[in-house]
């Protein structure tokens, strides 16, 4: 009986977890990591917080704890990275990250710790690696999680047009918080023995997340300058920059090689176009140029390039050929080419990235099903503000996702706030 318990306590979580947008597929493997992160008793409290930031109080009433006892509690947890606590104005805010990116990766964002790491290692591989649910559902997203920055120097001297966002460049000059930690993909593999010689102290946060995990030890607070002179360091190792899905106040940015991301493997298992939002660049072959050496092929993070006999009667002599809905728009490959036989062009529809988290998770629980989720989370003790601050996103979606969220939550309330804002869209 007490098993079972136990067990319940996990599940709770697990459903907790999947309330969220970018929830975690429920299986034998994600109960055991589970349990080597929480206790038993932390599960069955954690299932019970709601999916948006909350304050020590409301996590007193949803315990029926102490303030003093709950505030301990989620500083624990926080100090172990599996909450994020943001100061505002000398008061601590809550919120639990999802698992990806999220609390899966900052277990293994510094070596050492409580957990035992190798395990850990081991039951990521098996649920991200060789089960499938987890990664199908989250490189599948029709907006996606993650997004390729374009690296500036292939562009910098073409005069094309490139928005602050697009630059990982300005993300750190912006950012009011820098955090660099260990890379949780190649941390990984090296405790299955499978990891690359890539630069593993690389892995860049920013701002609010940032601060919480330089507080808890989890990244180490570096200078903008710093910060720079690793992002140099990436790109001389042909690594991507993978950075957070939002225009405004970036989180991450991972600088991912092709054997070791996560992200990167999977979008070349499930379809590069649905699993990582590429730049608004693509690659274009000069063929006149071309010398066939093959080095921007074996580059490539997503396989978008490969070599080509450029005629019958020649068969020997290669060229480099694009796919064209494989290309991430990083700008790897021509950082290797000698020829000056590869440059970056716009493409010629610009790429849809969200304003903030905001936006992008609204979209993501739309997609997903889940709007419902978010508006009426009886465990935040749901209050107008949270309420207004949703429907504003949703007032500024497209028509027909307005449609899909109306249908979603079923309420009569929001129909008929979005009938009268689409009223008053239409032209007289």
């Amino acid at each position: 009986m007490g098993h079972n318990t136990a067990r319940n306590g996990y599940r709770k979580l697990e459903e907790r977890l999947n309330k969220f947008p970018l929830g975690a597929p429920p299986s034998e493997t994600l109960y055991k990591i589970l349990n080597v992160m929480f206790s038993e008793e932390e599960a069955k409290l954690v299932a019970l917080l709601p999916i948006k930031p909350f304050s020590a109080k409301v996590a007193a009433k949803a315990w029926k704890k102490s303030l003093e006892e709950s505030k301990k509690i989620l500083d624990e947890l926080a100090s172990r990275a599996l909450l994020i606590d943001i100061d505002i104005d000398g008061s601590s805010t809550y919120a639990m990250p999802p698992p990806m990116a999220g609390f899966f990766e900052f277990s293994l964002m510094r070596v050492g710790g409580k957990l035992d790491q190798k395990v850990l290692s081991e039951l990521f591989h098996q649920y991200l690696n060789v089960e499938d649910d987890f990664v199908k559902e989250l490189f599948t997203m029709p907006t996606p999680l993650g997004r390729a920055f374009i690296q500036e120097e292939t562009i910098e001297d073409r005069n094309l047009y490139v928005l602050d966002y697009e630059r990982a460049s300005e993300v750190i000059k912006t950012a009011s918080h820098i955090g660099v930690g260990t890379c949780y993909c190649r941390h990984k593999k090296e405790h299955i023995g499978e990891a690359c010689d890539a630069p593993m102290e690389i892995c860049m946060t920013f701002n609010n997340t940032a601060s919480s995990l330089i507080k808890h030890g989890y990244a180490k607070q570096i200078s903008e300058e710093k910060c720079l002179e690793l992002l140099d360091l990436a790109k001389k190792h042909n690594l991507v920059q993978f950075g957070e899905n939002v225009q405004n106040r970036v989180a991450f940015i991972c600088n991912c090689c092709s054997c070791c991301c996560e992200a990167l493997v999977a979008a070349r298992r499930v379809g590069v176009s649905h699993g990582i939002s590429s730049s608004n660049f693509i690659c274009h072959v000069i063929e006149d140029k071309c010398i066939g050496c093959g080095k921007c092929v074996e580059v490539c993070p997503v396989e978008a390039l490969s070599l080509v006999s450029k005629n019958s009667i020649e068969p020997k002599e290669k060229f480099v050929k694009l796919t064209e809905e494989n290309c991430l728009g990083c700008g790897v490959c021509v950082g290797v080419c000698k020829s000056d036989a590869l440059e970056m062009n716009e493409r010629e529809v610009r790429v849809f990235t969200p304003v903030d988290i905001s936006h992008r998770v609204v979209l993501e629980a739309i997609e997903k099903g889940k709007l419902q989720h978010l508006i009426f989370d009886n465990q935040a003790h749901f209050n107008h503000r949270v309420l207004a601050a949703i429907l504003g996103v949703i007032l500024k979606l497209p028509v027909t996702k307005q449609i899909v969220a109306s249908e979603q939550v079923k309420s009569k309330y929001l129909t008929r706030i979005i009938e009268r804002h689409l009223k008053k869209a239409r032209p007289n």
